[in-house]
């Protein structure tokens, strides 16, 4: 399969934020999100192409075997996802995915996480897309859904989050300036609170920018 990149940090978004990780980001992604801050990904031609077993070798050599979060690009778009899906979810102990929805889960595992992040009206023509498959992400019991939202989607954001199950629904700050995130974030917390959502942060900008390899 074809990756952009590897490497060990802390997972800064979603359920899991804080803790430490081994993240690989595959190449490849026809969503087209335009505040996407990964654009290095979007070319599948782009990045290295890697046999499974050699890239399983990488992963391992990176540090303890704990989280594994498998992002992109998109990953349902990327040859020989699935591949990696299934063989990593028989040694890790828990694997998270990163993924837009464009399709549905592709596997259903006790340690496998979906981190489905389906975009509002404004970010993508491919919008609609993201959200067709709603039904078949709610019905994963390990799937939530962290909304990026950015200035001005507010009332998108809220109308399409109430037609999923509030206890599944996270709401994230589009930025990639800890000022930006943080008068963002001041806003959505009012929403969360408001709702019943919980509040994703995004805690490899702050720690370190708008970086690769974080």
């Amino acid at each position: 399969m074809r990756v952009s990149e590897t490497f060990r940090s802390l997972q800064g978004e979603g359920p899991s934020s804080g803790a430490p990780a081994t993240f690989v980001r595959l190449q490849g992604c026809a969503v087209g999100c335009r505040w996407c801050d990964t654009r290095y990904t979007w070319d599948a031609a782009r990045g290295r192409e890697v046999p499974l077993p050699s890239l399983l070798d990488e992963l391992d050599s990176l540090g303890p075997r704990d989280l594994l979060v498998i992002t992109g690009g998109e990953p349902l778009q990327v040859r020989g996802f699935d591949e990696l899906l299934d063989s990593t979810c028989g040694t890790w102990p828990r694997v998270e995915v990163e993924t837009s929805g464009v399709g549905g889960p592709t596997l259903s595992r006790p340690n496998l996480f979906w981190n489905w992040s389906p975009k509002l009206p404004t970010v993508t023509p491919l919008w609609e897309e993201t959200w067709a498959h709603s039904h078949e992400w709610m019905a994963e019991p390990r799937a939530i859904a962290k909304i990026v939202v950015g200035e001005g989607d507010d009332s998108e954001a809220v109308r399409l989050a109430r037609s999923l199950p509030k206890d599944r629904v996270w709401l994230m700050p589009e930025g990639v300036t800890e000022e930006a995130l943080k008068k963002r974030a001041v806003a959505l917390a009012e929403l969360c609170k408001r709702e019943g959502w919980r509040m994703s942060p995004r805690l490899q900008v702050w720690l370190w920018g708008a970086r690769r390899g974080v």
